[in-house]
């Protein structure tokens, strides 16, 4: 996925969302002032920045050596995946906690994928003996796979464990 694919599955996610319960704001990202916390791995859409340094590094960062600054100030470039979306992506966001609360934002796409994973989600089979872990009902790989869970969702034809009426 890249920001340019997460701008347009957001937009077509957020009408979803207050249909099936998710009652935070909806607001459009402003550039460099929101989060999507979601791993965006399109080397096309990568920040950089330039350092003399290549021992400091975050987790996901890469760093390259271009032979046209082999003599620079900086010769090294450090790339590593964006944390923001692109402007007017369509963001949901509210404030959480009790004693000290804080705002918590993400993508309406991401939270469009949540929501529909975790109905999907057999969550009792952590518990049974021959599983080791949680185990999706349906098949959920693919953003059409996602849109038409959420349809069946909306019109009701999806019971508590996930599974078609």
């Amino acid at each position: 996925m890249n920001l340019r694919i997460l701008k347009k599955l957001s937009k077509r996610a957020a009408p979803y969302l207050p249909l099936l319960g998710d009652k935070r704001e909806q607001f459009p990202a402003e550039w460099g002032e929101n989060y999507h916390g979601l791993n965006i791995w399109a080397r096309k859409h990568f920040e950089r920045t330039v350092s003399v340094h290549t021992d400091i590094m975050r987790e996901g960062e890469m760093v390259i050596a271009p032979k046209c600054r082999e003599g620079s100030r900086f010769p090294y470039i450090k790339l590593y995946p964006p944390s923001h979306p692109w402007p007017g992506t369509i963001m949901v966001g509210g404030m959480s906690g009790y004693y000290e609360p804080e705002w918590e934002e993400e993508s309406a796409w991401g939270a469009l994928h949540q929501i529909v994973s975790d109905r999907f989600t057999d969550w009792d089979a952590v518990y049974r003996e021959d599983e080791s872990a949680p185990w999706l009902t349906r098949r959920l790989r693919t953003p059409s796979d996602i849109f038409a869970a959420a349809d069946e969702m909306v019109r009701g034809r999806v019971d508590a464990e996930g599974f078609l009426r």
